[in-house]
């Protein structure tokens, strides 16, 4: 599965489904102009204007008013002209929208940390605009309709229609070894039994609740629930206990880390003991303003659902391609790998103008500061003073087809620029009240009162095949920068990646992938590490420091509802260390909707 998931944000209810006076397609391929012309009545009261749809919500705000007299000179321009005005219809041959056009509900499982983002005719939108959202498929097309388990006689389309949705996926990950670094030195070797344990799976689950359901006039509002089952050892240990915490996630995956971060050889603290049902985001949000595109979000919200988003990169294995995380992980650790923690918080977005909007979050500091153990079940808060609050604030630039200027329709781009800051208590990983080492000396540690970091990302579309909207080659390009050199275990992070849309013929919605990425541990973890057992009992060990992953990949889409995807990895210097040799690993993915 690709690294940090959850549900994002959810659709307001849709109206009735109506009679198949139009065939509607689910293919992310669009029709040739000829038969969408064919097939698709051209009709202003059933084209939704651009605008009524907010970015990231796959349906919008609810209301039934049209912009009758925007749509029908539109419609008038791209009837008139046959095609020589620019639009998705006569560019890449993505239809109009019929008077009885339901936008697709399917979930994204080949990105789980976006979840509910919107499906489109493209696979890897980040953004989007309306025009391009998939219409619904019909129930009895069982490949390309929304769920495996369908509509539930009509259950499910009635309970949207209330104003409740209800969704889940099912994925699993089988890893195998080819390039082993598993050494036979006690003080080395990790304890079964996640010395051999290479399977683990998590279901997700869903449950949305709109205003429309209290009240037809109240517009906007979303009570949200996302639980959790993960059922791991985990797999990504490849048999070493490298650290002085004893976590042993070197390739990382998010919620497979839940309750993981401790394994003393299946006794009660054990991360089986740590397994099972739990609730992740609890929260209530309120749309407003111009075309209800801004919202106010209140309760249990991961940040990096809605912040630093994009899919190519969400659909990488490896955790270093879908950094940065949260900055309290614990108080012992600060900054380190990607961690599942839903902070208590409060989280704002606001739409600046067609090419920029603003996002923004504070919440509890450390949610849990034990990394899962004392907050099993989801429903803790920790809100000591010492704990702090964490911030996220993060401008997005966007254009091509990511921007909402309807006459844009070029490569589609985007730019997050992230700041980070934590003000929790926050331990030394190596410097003592007096400045020397502590696991030396046995003196208490020094004591941080802030943490902070910078990201940015870009990603683009390079090249575009000629009358195609999805099928082309994208990039993305991400950097993390954190300022303490003696407080988190990371430094900095460095990825870039590569993925091509329908490379193979036949294959359109397919995406293979190939990246790179480096994380720089701080000084003061690289050098606790070089004094730990694991290196001390190892007369030629030695930590650089920098841990290199190269990832190729190959993701397919069997259905709308089904993706399997086999990756191979090869990491260079895991955790820093130099004498035990590189992996090489491959990982075989499946995900499902139901």
């Amino acid at each position: 599965m690709s690294s940090p998931w959850s549900a994002a944000l959810a659709a307001v209810p849709v109206e009735a489904l109506a009679t198949d006076t139009v065939q509607q397609k689910s293919s992310l391929v669009p029709q040739s102009t000829k038969e969408i012309q064919g097939e698709f009545v051209a009709s202003s009261a059933g084209i939704q204007s651009a605008s009524k749809l907010p970015n990231g919500d796959p349906i919008g705000d609810g209301s039934d008013q049209l912009y009758s007299q925007q749509l029908e000179q539109r419609l008038a321009k791209e009837q008139a002209s046959d095609g020589s005005i620019p639009s998705f219809r006569s560019l890449f041959g993505i239809p109009l929208r019929g008077a009885d056009y339901k936008p697709t509900r399917q979930i994204r499982c080949d990105a789980l940390r976006h979840l509910k983002t919107p499906s489109t005719y493209r696979r890897l939108d980040s953004f989007f605009r309306p025009e391009v959202v998939l219409p619904q498929a019909k129930e009895s097309d069982f490949v390309n309709r929304d769920y495996m388990t369908g509509d539930w006689g009509r259950v499910r389309t009635d309970l949207y229609k209330a104003g409740v949705d209800v969704y889940a996926c099912l994925g699993f990950d089988n890893l195998n070894v080819l390039q082993g670094n598993l050494s036979a030195t006690p003080a080395v070797r990790s304890a079964p039994p996640n010395v051999t344990d290479q399977q683990n799976y998590v279901q997700l689950y869903g449950l949305d609740f709109y205003s429309e359901l209290v009240n037809k006039e109240w517009k906007g509002g979303q009570l949200h629930f996302s639980f959790a089952w993960p059922e791991s050892k985990p797999i990504w240990l490849f048999g070493n206990a490298l650290t002085p915490i004893n976590t042993q996630s070197v390739h990382g995956n998010f919620y497979y880390d839940v309750g993981t971060a401790r394994d003393s050889g299946g006794t009660a603290n054990s991360a089986s003991a740590y397994q099972g049902f739990r609730v992740f985001e609890i929260w209530g949000q309120q749309r407003y303003g111009k075309n209800m595109q801004n919202f106010v979000r209140v309760g249990n919200i991961y940040p990096w659902i809605n912040f630093n988003k994009s899919m190519l990169a969400a659909m990488f294995n490896f955790w270093t391609f879908d950094e940065p995380g949260s900055l309290g992980t614990n108080k012992n650790t600060g900054r380190g790998p990607i961690y599942p923690t839903a902070p208590l918080g409060i989280q704002w977005q606001h739409i600046i103008n067609d090419n920029m909007e603003f996002l923004a979050q504070v919440g509890a500091g450390y949610y849990d500061p034990t990394s899962g153990i004392a907050n099993r079940q989801g429903l803790t808060w920790f809100l000591d003073q010492n704990n702090g609050i964490e911030g996220v604030v993060q401008l997005t630039f966007k254009g091509g087809t990511y921007s909402q200027n309807k006459t844009d329709f070029g490569l589609p781009w985007l730019v997050h620029l992230g700041g980070q800051f934590h003000t929790g208590e926050l331990f030394s990983n190596y410097l003592d009240v007096n400045g020397n080492p502590f696991q030396l000396t046995g003196l208490p540690r020094r004591a941080y009162n802030f943490n902070g970091g910078f990201y940015v990302t870009a990603e683009s579309m390079l090249f575009r095949e000629k009358g195609s909207y999805n099928q082309g080659l994208t990039a993305f390009v991400k950097t993390a920068q954190y300022f303490h050199d003696y407080a988190n275990l990371l430094r900095s992070s460095y990825v870039a990646g590569l993925g091509y849309e329908g490379l193979i013929p036949g294959r359109d919605t397919d995406v293979f992938m190939v990246g790179l990425g480096a994380v720089n541990m701080t000084q003061g973890a690289a050098a606790w590490n070089r004094l730990y057992r694991s290196c001390t009992s190892t007369p030629a060990c030695n930590n650089t420091g920098i841990q290199y992953v190269i990832e190729i990949g190959y993701s397919a889409k069997l259905t709308t509802w089904m993706f399997i995807q086999p990756s191979i990895q090869y990491l260079v210097q895991p955790y820093g260390r130099t004498d035990l040799g590189n992996l090489t690993s491959v990982t075989l993915s499946l995900g499902v909707s139901f």
